[in-house]
Formats: structure tokens, C-alpha cells, sequence
């Protein structure tokens, strides 16, 4: 399951369960249209839920197919989610997403990784 809420450029999805192919029918077209928009980088924000369980098969390759198409429009990646995820968000950032940067972040770091995300400055908006 993906939520996905857009807000002036900045894109937060919210991850749970098992993630499956069909899950991107709606945040492909999303993605798409802010990065068009934007003329650049897309930050995002993505909050991995604590029932979040990875992707199924049809899942990890429409986001493989996603991720090599989209590489370029990648702006900062906060993830969010428990220390389980942080060993798995730090190698799949080096081989998914070269050019973009991505910090993890704890459960209880949203504001922060807001920030970071849109400015590339640790701490929260004032």
C-alpha cells in the first residue's frame, strides 16, 4: 500500500505492508507530472510503516523499472522508519538512486526529515 500526498514540489509517501506492482499506478503518473512541473529534482519524503514488509515480486519491478527511468529527477530522499530499515535504506540508495541523496531518519524525525528533504540542512524549519 502506498499513500502518496503531494505539496508544492515536495512528494511524502507512506509505505505499508507489501508493495506490489499495482501500487504505482498512481504514483508513477504523480511523480511524473511534479518532475515535469518542477523543471528538476523532485524531493520526497518516504515513511516506511511499522507493518511495512518489503515488495512482491511485480512490486520490486516496477520500482527497479521506476528508479532507473526516473534517476535524474530524484532530489533528496528522507526515509523514515525503525533502525530495521536503515542498513537496507543505506544499500539501496548507493545502488537505486546514485545521483540523489538519501538520509535515513527514526520514526519520531518527521519535521526533520521534512527539512532536510526540501534544504539539505539537518534540524527543523524554525
Amino acid at each position: 500500500m502506498l499513500e502518496i500526498v503531494e505539496e508544492d514540489g515536495l512528494i511524502r509517501v507512506k509505505a505499508g505492508g507489501t508493495l506490489e506492482g499495482s501500487d504505482y499506478d498512481h504514483f508513477v503518473p504523480l511523480f511524473e507530472r511534479i518532475a515535469a512541473r518542477e523543471q528538476g529534482a523532485v524531493p520526497m519524503v518516504i515513511e516506511l510503516a511499522p507493518d511495512f514488509s518489503g515488495w512482491d515480486l511485480g512490486g520490486i519491478w516496477r520500482d527497479l523499472r521506476f528508479d532507473v527511468k526516473h534517476k535524474e529527477q530524484f532530489g533528496r530522499i528522507a526515509v523514515i522508519g525503525t533502525r530495521d530499515w536503515h542498513e537496507w535504506a543505506t544499500k539501496l540508495s548507493e545502488i537505486l538512486f546514485p545521483p540523489a541523496e538519501m538520509r535515513f531518519f527514526e520514526p519520531d524525525a518527521g519535521g526533520r526529515a521534512e527539512h532536510w528533504a526540501w534544504t539539505g540542512v539537518e534540524g527543523e524549519a524554525q
